[in-house]
This record gives C-alpha cells, structure tokens and sequence, in this order.
C-alpha cells in the first residue's frame, strides 16, 4: 500500500500577506514601507493580563493578587528548598484525597495550594533572571576577550615569520648580486688585460659564486666562457625559490 506524501506543517501560521509584502527592499528604499508602531504608553494587556510601562521587570506577588509564602528578607535557596519540599508533601496529600475521596472539597483546595507553591516558586526563580543576564554578558565578553588574544598572538607570530623570511630572502639576494657584480667585473678586466690575470679572476670569481649561492663553484679547470650565463641562471633560480616560499607563506596567511 503506498504511503501518501506527508507534506511539513509548520508550528506557526505564515505572517500575514498584506503586511509583510509591504517591507520590500525597493519598498524600504522608496519609503513606502509602513512605519513601526509608536511605542506603548500606559497600560496594555499581554496574554490577558494587564501591564503597567512603570511596572518592575520583575513584579511583587502583592501586585499580582498572589500571597507570598516566604518573608521579606530571605535567602533564595533556603526558601526554594522549603517551596520544593512543600510541593512534595502537598502532591501526596493530593493523591491521598483523590486515592480516599475524589470528590471531597479538599480536592480543590489542594489543587489551589499547589498552584500558589508553584506560582511562588517561579517568582524566587525570576529574581535570578538579572544576575543570569550578568553573567552571560561576562561569558560571552570573556569569549571575545579570549578570541582576540588568540587572533592578536596568530598574527604575531605570522609578521615574525613574514620578517625571518623576508631578511632571509634579502640575505641571498644582496650575496647573489654581490657575486654577480663580481664577476662581471672580473670578467670585464680579463677581456681588457687578458693573460697573468686570468687564473687569480677564475679563482676569486669561483669562491664569490660558492660563497654566494651554493651551487656553482670548482676550479678554474672547470670554466668555460659560458660561466656568466650560468651565473646569471643560478641567481634568478635563487630569486624565484625565495618568491615562491614568499608567496607560499602568505597564501598560508589567508584564511
């Protein structure tokens, strides 16, 4: 047997049509979307009780035609305490009418003693609702407290990093200038002087290019006349792996 579609059925009614049609953006932007209410003045009634704006946040049981089961100075936990246990011994008397004589008198009297215990229950519990308040804020102040640190600690540590690299980065760029500089020059006295000369510049020139990049060196054995271009070669490679490890620390940094 096949089961029929179950469509979801929402716990709300849908807000009425010909309100919020009206706050649309281009509405809003026109300035024709219906202004807010005035604020309330007075009295008003929420779930058919009236309210007072002067009212406390928190009203006395006096106010509210409630009597009050707990004197006026009082400690909220002892006297939740004894609110709970009066509950307790008020439910049993309960149940013991209703077990003995369901319709004695007494029936009804309980239910109403049990309402008052309950209703002044909720009232002590109300009375914590500002220090609730407080101490939310604070927790949630400390968490923002706690995430800035945090954030002002990553970013530390990633401008260190970002600097390390960046002089480390300079570091070889000045040692593979300073070889290429060299050897030019050298290069340059060997093309105007030529002969006793060569051996002590292929020398020099060798130990500038190790010093600096690591990655040439030898003998003057070892040289031909393509030496600078290799040089050259050398230092754009040093060049282009400080960039990509420049570039690499910073897509690091992105979240």
């Amino acid at each position: 047997m096949a089961v029929p579609d179950e469509q979801g059925v929402s716990s709300f009614p849908n807000p009425p049509t010909m309100f919020y049609k009206k706050y649309t953006d281009e509405n809003v932007k026109a300035g024709l979307a219906p202004k807010p209410p005035a604020p309330v003045q007075g009295t008003y009634h929420m779930f058919g009780a009236p309210f007072d704006i002067n009212d406390a946040m928190i009203r006395p049981l006096e106010d509210q035609s409630i009597d009050r089961l707990y004197p006026q100075r009082y400690d909220r936990k002892a006297e939740l305490k004894k609110l709970n246990h009066s509950i307790l011994v008020c439910f049993l008397e309960l149940l013991d009418i209703l077990i003995n004589n369901p319709a004695s008198p007494a029936r009804t009297q309980k239910l109403t003693d049990l309402s008052v215990l309950f209703i002044n229950m909720h009232h002590l519990i109300n009375e914590y609702r500002p220090h609730q308040a407080r101490e939310t804020l604070r927790v949630i102040m400390e968490r923002q407290k706690r995430l800035r640190e945090e954030i002002i600690s990553y970013i530390q540590r990633s401008t260190d990093r970002a600097k390390s690299l960046l002089k480390d980065c300079s570091d070889s760029l000045d040692q593979v200038l300073a070889s290429l500089q060299a050897l030019k020059a050298l290069t340059r006295e060997e093309e105007e002087e030529g002969g006793p000369g060569e051996e002590e510049a292929m020398d020099t020139t060798s130990a500038l290019v190790t010093k600096g990049t690591g990655t040439l060196g030898g003998t003057k054995e070892s040289w031909t006349s393509q030496d600078t271009g290799k040089m050259e070669e050398t230092a754009q490679l040093s060049v282009d792996k400080h960039n990509a490890q420049l570039c690499t620390f910073i897509d690091s940094l992105m979240p």
